[in-house]
């Protein structure tokens, strides 16, 4: 029976993923005629929805099967995992809408590389701190410990190795090879290595800890030389940060390892111990996300300087945006990356499309997932523990 309950979450989490990512689909599929902009600002709130969900939805099905059979508590993490799978492959089908030539090997390998490894980082996270030991001992220091050697194993080379591994990861062509070459030399900038990443995606992405770049398939077919070497030139940017702006990354990597320590701070201190890890974590996310805003206008700023030819860098980006369906206007002003309006503005180029509104957050299949699935079976176990303690 146990077996048949984790089918069934796998099952049921899929399903309702596949459902709820249909049914958000309706508005973008409506405007097919309209800019990009417009269809990439419709296309947020289903994608956010989709990115939520994927962790909403295992846990709320987990949660509810824990309130109604208690007895079967002893599989809710096997029933959260196999729910978390479903989720996952219920996101195919708005990846190949999103992208008709998206088989499904590619989705799956472009979901691990990136996608999944953070999703199964936030599983080690998690059970780390539901097993980290209310007193100090070698089991607190054991637990903290391995995290933190995880997480600077990933970020000092193991996240490359991980992307060989699944074969994500190639060594860049000739072509690309020669556009970093110069312009690395033209920057005074070393680069350990470069790759080429398969997918359907347009992005390029630099790795201050290793002096590595990776610049996608995609990008290299949709853009021109001139217009890979200004985005290399921004990549190889972030190689130029100093020592306290990569150690202030490094503190980022670490933004919620404080929270490993919820379960020690309550025991000592009470429920208010819980004000210890979050007022740190509040602290941490502030100074991590201005930081890294300030560093990305920093690395676009240094490639509009480099471009040959005025609008080049503008064009580019653009060109990305577009491929990506990402709005030219972000949903708030949180993000690391600023509106890509903004952007072409300050690089010389005002685009010639009014600037787009804001895109929502969750589609309202999102928000009846929110109400049903989350809220709902929340207020059934916590009120189930009530009556049971």
């Amino acid at each position: 029976m146990p077996l048949l309950w984790v089918i069934l979450h796998f099952v049921a989490a899929g399903l309702l993923m596949a459902l709820v990512n249909w049914l958000g689909l309706r508005a973008w599929r409506r405007a097919a005629a309209e800019h990009w902009t417009e269809r990439a600002r419709r296309l947020w709130p289903v994608r956010y929805t989709a990115g939520i969900n994927i962790l909403l939805l295992p846990a709320s099905l987990a949660l509810l099967h824990a309130g109604w059979a208690p007895e079967d508590t002893s599989w809710v993490v096997a029933n959260g995992v196999a729910g978390l799978l479903g989720a996952v492959l219920g996101c195919y089908p708005l990846e190949r809408a999103m992208f008709p030539t998206l088989d499904f090997p590619t989705w799956a390998r472009q979901f691990a590389a990136l996608p999944g490894l953070r999703l199964g980082l936030v599983f080690l996270f998690f059970m780390a701190m539901v097993f980290m030991p209310d007193e100090d001992g070698g089991g607190m220091v054991l637990i903290a410990g391995g995290y933190l050697a995880l997480t600077l194993l990933v970020l000092f080379g193991g996240f490359f190795r991980y992307l060989r591994l699944i074969g994500y990861l190639e060594p860049a062509g000739p072509r690309l090879q020669q556009i970093v070459a110069d312009s690395a030399v033209r920057m005074q900038v070393g680069v350990r290595n470069t790759w080429q990443a398969r997918g359907v995606l347009a992005n390029a992405f630099a790795s201050p800890t290793t002096k590595e770049l990776i610049f996608t398939n995609r990008l290299l077919e949709l853009c021109t030389d001139e217009e890979v070497a200004v985005i290399c030139a921004h990549e190889l940017a972030h190689l130029t940060e100093s020592k306290m702006v990569l150690a202030g990354r490094l503190l980022g990597a670490l933004v919620f390892f404080p929270l490993l320590f919820m379960h020690p701070a309550v025991h000592s201190l009470g429920q208010t111990g819980l004000l210890v890890p979050l007022a740190g974590l509040v602290l941490m996310l502030i100074f991590v996300r201005r930081l890294s805003q300030r560093m990305e206008k920093r690395a676009d700023a240094l490639a509009a300087q480099e471009q040959t030819n005025e609008g080049v860098y503008a064009r580019a980006l653009e060109k990305l945006y577009e491929a990506n369906q990402t709005p030219a206007v972000n949903v708030n002003n949180r993000q690391t990356h600023p509106h890509l309006y903004d952007r072409m503005v300050a690089a010389g180029v005002t685009p010639d499309y009014p600037r787009p509104a804001r895109p929502r957050k969750l589609t309202w299949a999102g928000w009846v997932v929110v109400l049903v699935f989350v809220v709902l079976p929340w207020t059934i176990w916590v009120f189930t523990m009530t009556v049971n303690s």
